[in-house]
């Protein structure tokens, strides 16, 4: 075997690779920043980070001021003009007033407010729907059967209200009444509401107009939660933020005002002749023109919130409601006793025995 080697071609070979290597690796230098880029680029960084710090420095200043006038070392503060202080105090007053309406008011949006819990009656509820579903699951005959037992809603549930409940207690008074008719040979030949008693003619009529007394008092809940207690919600929560933000506004340049004012009295050290520069005269003037154009936009935003047309439209709303309650209540009650006053008095019991 033969071997031969040309050191002409490997010379080319290697010229040809650090050609490359040296044309790559001027790329990769070409494609990093100078000197100057890199001190423009951290120049740059700096300058952020100092506009950073010149902005928090009014801050700073403007929360030691507040916290200095909070304790009392600070006494000569501007005065805000009569007209905003009573508006603020209006307003105040108004907002104390929706919260304590909407405090009182939100018991209608419980539905039992009127009918506390009863353990005893809670536990028998409970006892009476895990009877219902044993009984249905021992029917279930599928799956799928057995889970419409389980997620079947409850039979004649009834509202957690005072009449609703009541009206409850009536009917199954009623039915225990006419469930002692059908016993003996005859209960399958004689139908139990042919001889009903007058008693049990006056449990089903109390009972039946107790249903609607209570469907009334949940129709009253809900216009009063969505025409009185959502309204006065939305009130709070929207155009009371709304003046609260501006007359944080109010305070945060009424705050950065006294700070210059306070920079340029330690400037003159007492003496008034000592001429202001130029940077903090323009600075107090922008404050000031600040602080004036806050102030009246908070003004004008809570003049109109304290107008009375809401408010007294909110509680003629209110008023008229329960009126259309009670008007229903009374038409339903008069119609009752209309029809309990025409029952016949039993006699028959009574000649029997």
């Amino acid at each position: 075997m033969s071997f031969s080697f040309n050191f002409q071609s490997l010379q080319k070979s290697l010229e040809k690779t650090t050609k490359s290597l040296t044309s790559t690796l001027q790329e990769n230098l070409g494609n990093l920043p100078s000197a100057n880029e890199v001190t423009s680029s951290f120049q740059s960084n700096m300058n952020h980070i100092g506009k950073e710090v010149s902005n928090l420095k009014p801050i700073l200043k403007r929360t030691q001021r507040s916290l200095q006038e909070k304790f009392g070392s600070i006494s000569d503060i501007s005065e805000l003009p009569q007209e905003y202080k009573d508006l603020e105090k209006q307003v105040d007053d108004l907002q104390g007033f929706y919260k304590k309406m909407i405090k009182a008011t939100q018991q209608y949006e419980i539905e039992s407010y009127d009918y506390p819990p009863n353990v005893r009656e809670s536990l028998n509820d409970y006892t009476k729907i895990i009877n219902e579903k044993f009984t249905g699951l021992s029917q279930a005959t599928t799956t799928s059967e057995a889970e419409a037992v389980l997620l079947a809603p409850r039979k004649e549930q009834y509202p957690k209200t005072f009449a609703h409940q009541f009206s409850k207690v009536l009917k199954s008074s009623r039915e225990a009444f006419l469930s002692k008719k059908t016993t003996g040979n005859d209960a399958e030949e004689t139908d139990p509401t042919e001889s009903e008693s007058a008693l049990s003619k006056a449990l089903l009529l109390i009972s039946n107009s107790q249903y609607k007394l209570g469907d009334e008092r949940l129709e009253e809940d809900k216009l009063i939660i969505s025409e009185f207690n959502n309204k006065i919600t939305n009130i709070l929560r929207v155009d009371f933020v709304k003046a609260d933000k501006l007359r944080r506004k109010v305070e945060t340049a009424r705050l950065n005002f006294d700070t210059v004012r306070s920079e340029i009295k330690e400037l003159q050290k007492g003496d008034e002749t000592v001429e202001v520069p130029e940077t903090q005269s323009k600075k107090l003037e922008n404050c000031e023109d600040e602080l004036v154009n806050a102030t009246e936009l908070a003004v004008e935003a809570m003049k109109e919130l304290i107008k009375p047309g809401e408010p007294l439209n909110l509680l003629t709303i209110f008023s008229k409601i329960q009126l259309n309650y009670h008007k229903n209540v009374t038409e339903e009650l008069s119609s009752l006793v209309d029809s309990l006053t025409t029952l016949p008095a039993d006699t028959k019991d009574g000649e029997e025995e």
